[in-house]
C-alpha cells in the first residue's frame, strides 16, 4: 500500500537552465507531478463551475413535481433537514482539498490518505458518477427544451437536441478550459441573476399580488398528489429532491490543476457554492409552491413543464420566456461544468495507469492544455447513451445519486483511516482547516452518506439504480482484480508509481 502524501519531486522539475517554477507549480511537483494543463481559473471560476455542476435550476426544472407525488407540499421543508448534513460533507472535502490540491480530487485523496488499492475504487465510482451525470444533464436539455422548439417533439427531436448539445460542449471543452470556463461563468451569472430576480418577483407576487395561490398552507399538505399513503419509505424517498440537487458542488477540487491558488480557492469555492445555492434553492423551491394556482394535481398533469407554466401563469408570458433562457443557460452550463470535471477524472486516473488506453487518455494536448483523449471519450459516452434505448437510459440515469454518495462515503472513510493513523497531511497557514472538528464532521457526514445509499438502493423502486451501480461497481472490481492489482503492486500504477508517463 502506497504511504505517499507528499513525494519530493519538486528538485527533479528544475532541470539545469530551466526557467523557475511558478508558486501553483512547484507545489504540483512537490506531489509528483508535472504542471501540463494550463492554470487560468480564478477563485471566482472555480465558484462558478461548483455552481453550474450544482445548478439548482436544473433540479427545480426537473424535479419539482417530486416532493408532492411523495409526501406533499410538506417535502420543500426536508431542505431544511438535508442541507446541514451536506454541509458535514462538504467542510471535510474543504479539509482535503487544502491538503491534496490535485486534478481527480476524491481519487487522489484516497489513494494517499487509504492506499491505492482503495483510492481505485474510490475512483472509479466518482469516474462512473461524472459519465452518468454528464449523459444526464445531457438528456435532460432535449427533454426539457424540445417541447419548446417543437409543439409535439418526436423522440428523434429530444435525442437530437440533446446529442448537439453535447457535442459544442464537447469542442468547447477540446478548446481549452479558459473558453469553456468563460461561457460556464456567464451561465452562472446569468442563473445567479436570474434565481434572485425570479425569487424577489415571486416573494412580492404570493404576498402583495397574486390571486388564487395555494398560499404558504401547501408548505405543510401532508397530502400526496397521487393519492397515496404516506410512510417512512416515501419520507425518505422525499429527501431526495435536496440531495438530487445538491450534488456536484465537489467539481472545483477537480479542477485544482487548473485554478490558481486551488489549496485557498478550491474550498471556499464549494463552500460558497453549496450556500448560495441552498439558500436560493430552498427559496425559489418554496416560493414557487406557494404560488401554484388552482390544483396541484392539474399543475402537474399538463404536458407543460410545471415550473415554466408556473412563471407563465402569475408572471405573464414574457416572464416565462425569461425562464426558459434562464433554465437553458444554467443546464448548459452544467453540461459544461460535468463535461470538465467528468474529462478531468479520466485524465487523473489514465495519467497513473489506471484504466484501459491509459497513454492516450492520459495525454494533454501542449496548445490547449486540456486532455482531448478524456474529452472525446466523455462525449462519445454520452453521445450513445443518449441514443440508447429508454429502458437503458433510465438506469443510467437513475444511479447518478447513488454513485455520487458512494464516491462520498468512500472519501469519507478514506480520511477516518488517515486521521486514525496520523497520516493526515498538514496545510500551510490560512488554507481551510477543520482542526478538531474533522473527526465529528466525517462522522455525521459518514452517516448521513450511508443513509442516502440505503434510500436510493433498498426501496424497490431504486433497485434499477442500484443493481446498475451493483453491474458497474463489479466491472470495476473485475478490472482490479485481473489487470490493475498486479500493477499497482509493481508500481506501474496508481499515485507515485513509476509510470511511463504518456
Amino acid at each position: 500500500m502506497s504511504t505517499v502524501i507528499e513525494s519530493e519531486h519538486a528538485a527533479s522539475t528544475k532541470a539545469a537552465g530551466a526557467a523557475p517554477l511558478s508558486s501553483d507549480d512547484a507545489d504540483l511537483a512537490s506531489l509528483g507531478y508535472e504542471q501540463k494543463m494550463h492554470r487560468t481559473m480564478s477563485a471566482f471560476t472555480s465558484f462558478a463551475l461548483a455552481f453550474s455542476m450544482v445548478s439548482i435550476n436544473t433540479g427545480v426544472v426537473t424535479l419539482f413535481a417530486d416532493p408532492f407525488n411523495r409526501v406533499g407540499g410538506i417535502g420543500v421543508l426536508l431542505w431544511l433537514l438535508v442541507i446541514p448534513l451536506v454541509c458535514c460533507i462538504v467542510m471535510v472535502y474543504c479539509h482535503l482539498a487544502g491538503r491534496i490540491p490535485l486534478t481527480g480530487y476524491a481519487y487522489q485523496w484516497s489513494s494517499r490518505l487509504a492506499g491505492n488499492h482503495f483510492g481505485w475504487f474510490t475512483g472509479w465510482v466518482a469516474f462512473i458518477s461524472f459519465i452518468a451525470g454528464t449523459a444526464a444533464t445531457s438528456a435532460a436539455i432535449g427533454t426539457v427544451f424540445a417541447p419548446e422548439i417543437w409543439p409535439n417533439p418526436t423522440q428523434g427531436q429530444i435525442q437530437g437536441l440533446s446529442i448537439g448539445a453535447t457535442l459544442v460542449v464537447g469542442l468547447l471543452n477540446v478548446c481549452g478550459i479558459r473558453l469553456a470556463t468563460r461561457i460556464n461563468d456567464i451561465g452562472a451569472i446569468i442563473e445567479i441573476i436570474g434565481t434572485v430576480l425570479l425569487a424577489i418577483a415571486l416573494f412580492l407576487g404570493v404576498f402583495f399580488f397574486f390571486q388564487h395561490t395555494q398560499g404558504v398552507a401547501i408548505l405543510t399538505s401532508a397530502a400526496p398528489v397521487n393519492g397515496g399513503s404516506i410512510s417512512f419509505t416515501t419520507i425518505a424517498l422525499a429527501t431526495l429532491l435536496p440531495v438530487s440537487v445538491l450534488l456536484g458542488w465537489e467539481g472545483a477540487a477537480d479542477l485544482s490543476e487548473e485554478t490558481k491558488d486551488p489549496r485557498r480557492a478550491a474550498p471556499r469555492a464549494m463552500i460558497r457554492a453549496v450556500l448560495v445555492s441552498s439558500v436560493l434553492g430552498f427559496a425559489v423551491f418554496a416560493l414557487l409552491s406557494i404560488a401554484i394556482p388552482g390544483s396541484v394535481p392539474d399543475l402537474f398533469s399538463q404536458a407543460e413543464n410545471p415550473v415554466i407554466n408556473i412563471v407563465r401563469l402569475q408572471l405573464g408570458n414574457a416572464a416565462g420566456k425569461v425562464m426558459i433562457v434562464i433554465a437553458f443557460a444554467s443546464i448548459l452550463a452544467c453540461l459544461i461544468a460535468n463535461m470538465a470535471v467528468a474529462t478531468r477524472m479520466t485524465f487523473a486516473l489514465s495519467r497513473d495507469n489506471m484504466l484501459p488506453g491509459s497513454r492516450l487518455l492520459g495525454r494533454i494536448n501542449p496548445h490547449f492544455g486540456t486532455p482531448v483523449g478524456a474529452i472525446l471519450l466523455i462525449t462519445g459516452i454520452a453521445v450513445l447513451l443518449n441514443l440508447a434505448s429508454g429502458g437503458f437510459v433510465t438506469a443510467i440515469y437513475s444511479m447518478v445519486g447513488l454513485t455520487y454518495y458512494c464516491t462520498y462515503l468512500l472519501t469519507l472513510i478514506a480520511a477516518f483511516i488517515a486521521y486514525r493513523s496520523g497520516r493526515m497531511p498538514s496545510a500551510p497557514a490560512g488554507v481551510f482547516s477543520l482542526g478538531r472538528w474533522l473527526l465529528p464532521m466525517i462522522v455525521l457526514g459518514g452517516l448521513w452518506a450511508l443513509a442516502v445509499i440505503l434510500t436510493l438502493s433498498v426501496p424497490e423502486e431504486s433497485h434499477t439504480g442500484a443493481m446498475t451501480t451493483a453491474i458497474t461497481l463489479g466491472v470495476g472490481g473485475l478490472w482490479w482484480l485481473v489487470v490493475l492489482r498486479r500493477q499497482i503492486n509493481n508500481g506501474t500504477a496508481g499515485p507515485g508509481s513509476k509510470v511511463l508517463k504518456p
